[in-house]
C-alpha cells in the first residue's frame, strides 16, 4: 500500500498542525492563552462560502424594519422548541403576525400542530415546497400565527433563500426551531441565533462544537448572538455568568485546546424560570397536540413576554439582562414598529 502524498505544501502544513500536540496549560485561569483550533477547510466549505456571498439580493432588502428572522438552536433536552413555540404564541397574542418554520431533523412541529388530521398533515407535506414557489400556505393556528414543517424523513432539497423570502413577505415575526442538523444557510440569513442553554453543564460541550463549526464557516458573528437560560434554577456552586462563561468557549475533549466563540462579558441574555406547574401543563399540551399560554404561571409569562419583546421590540424598555457591559436592548431602530404594524395590519 502506498501512501498518497498529499496535494500541495499548504496540506502538508495543516496536517503538521492537526497531529501536534498541546500541552494543556496548569496557570490560572485568568492567565489562560486561547489557543485556536487548527481548522482544515475542505472543498464542501469552500463551496458554502463562494455560494452564501452569492445568494439573492432580494433577501436582505426584505429585511426591513418592522420584519425579523431569527434562530432558536441548543442542545437536545434543552427545550428549544419549548422556547419557540412559547414565544410564537405569546408574539401572536400581541398581535404580531408570526411564523413558525421547523427546520429540525426531528419535525416536532409536524406531532404537535397537524393535530392528527389528515387535511393538516397533506398542507404540512408540500409547506416547504409551496414556500420556495411563494406560496405561504402553512398550517394556520389562528390570524397571527402559523406553522411551517414538513413530514418526518422527508430528505427533499429546497432553495432556502426562496423559502425564507417568501416568510418575510408574509410575515413580520419569522421564528425557525433550529438543531445541529439544519443547513448552515440558515445561520447565515438570520438577524439574531438564540443559544438556548439549561443549567446542565453537561450539553454546554455539543452546543460549543456545532458553534465552533459555524465559526470556521465565518458564520458565527458576535453581534447576532443572544442566549436564552431556559430552566432556570438557583444552583449553589453555578452561577448564571460562570454558566455563559462556559459557553463562550470550545475546549476540546481532550483538554488540549480550547477556541473562543464570543466575548462573554458582551452577550444579552434572558431567564426563562423552571416551574413544575408549567412543565406539566406544556406536557399535556404536546397530549391534545394544542399549545396555548393558558395555565402558565405569572412568573413564567412575564419572562416569556420579555422574551418576546426582545425577539420582537414593540417598546423601547429592556427586557433581558445585561451581562457586565452589555448596555442596551437588542435592536433600537424597530422601536416604531408598532405603529407599522397597526398601519399593515
Amino acid at each position: 500500500m502506498v501512501d498518497e502524498a498529499p496535494d500541495n505544501k499548504e496540506q502538508q502544513q495543516q496536517q503538521k498542525e492537526m497531529q501536534t500536540i498541546i500541552t494543556p496549560d496548569t496557570t490560572q485561569e485568568s492567565d489562560k492563552t486561547v489557543i485556536p483550533t487548527p481548522i482544515i477547510q475542505n472543498k464542501e466549505e469552500d463551496n458554502y462560502l463562494t455560494r452564501t456571498s452569492n445568494y439573492n439580493s432580494n433577501f436582505n432588502t426584505l429585511l426591513t424594519g418592522d420584519k425579523k428572522i431569527v434562530a432558536f438552536v441548543g442542545t437536545t433536552k434543552n427545550g428549544t422548541s419549548f422556547i419557540v413555540n412559547n414565544t410564537a404564541e405569546m408574539l401572536s397574542s400581541m398581535g404580531i403576525n408570526t411564523a413558525v418554520l421547523d427546520m429540525t431533523k426531528s419535525k416536532n412541529a409536524y406531532y404537535i400542530y397537524t393535530n392528527d388530521k389528515e387535511e393538516l398533515r397533506n398542507i404540512a407535506k408540500e409547506c416547504m415546497e409551496n414556500l420556495q414557489k411563494g406560496i405561504p400556505k402553512g398550517i394556520e393556528i389562528s390570524k397571527t400565527l402559523t406553522i411551517y414543517t414538513e413530514m418526518p424523513g422527508d430528505s427533499r432539497e429546497y432553495q432556502l433563500d426562496n423559502v425564507l423570502s417568501t416568510l418575510l413577505e408574509n410575515y413580520s415575526a419569522v421564528l425557525i426551531d433550529t438543531d445541529f442538523d439544519t443547513p448552515f444557510e440558515i445561520f447565515d440569513r438570520v438577524q439574531e441565533i438564540y443559544l438556548v442553554q439549561t443549567m446542565d453543564v453537561l450539553t454546554i460541550q455539543p452546543l460549543t462544537a456545532f458553534l465552533r463549526n459555524l465559526k470556521s464557516k465565518e458564520i458565527l458573528k458576535q453581534e447576532k448572538l443572544k442566549i436564552v437560560i431556559n430552566k432556570s434554577e438557583k444552583v449553589r456552586s453555578l452561577s448564571i455568568k460562570t454558566l455563559i462563561g462556559g459557553m463562550s468557549c470550545y475546549n476540546s475533549p481532550s483538554m488540549t485546546y480550547m477556541t473562543e466563540l464570543f466575548n462573554k462579558d458582551n452577550i444579552k441574555y434572558c431567564e426563562i424560570p423552571f416551574e413544575e406547574q408549567n412543565y406539566v401543563k406544556y406536557l399535556d399540551a404536546l397530549v391534545n397536540c394544542s399549545i396555548t399560554l393558558n395555565g402558565y404561571t405569572k412568573q413564567f409569562l412575564t419572562a416569556l413576554r420579555g422574551l418576546a419583546n426582545t425577539v420582537y421590540p414593540l417598546v423601547s424598555k429592556p427586557s433581558v439582562k445585561e451581562n457586565k457591559v452589555a448596555k442596551s436592548i437588542f435592536s433600537n431602530e424597530v422601536n416604531n414598529t408598532l405603529n407599522k404594524m397597526k398601519n399593515r395590519y
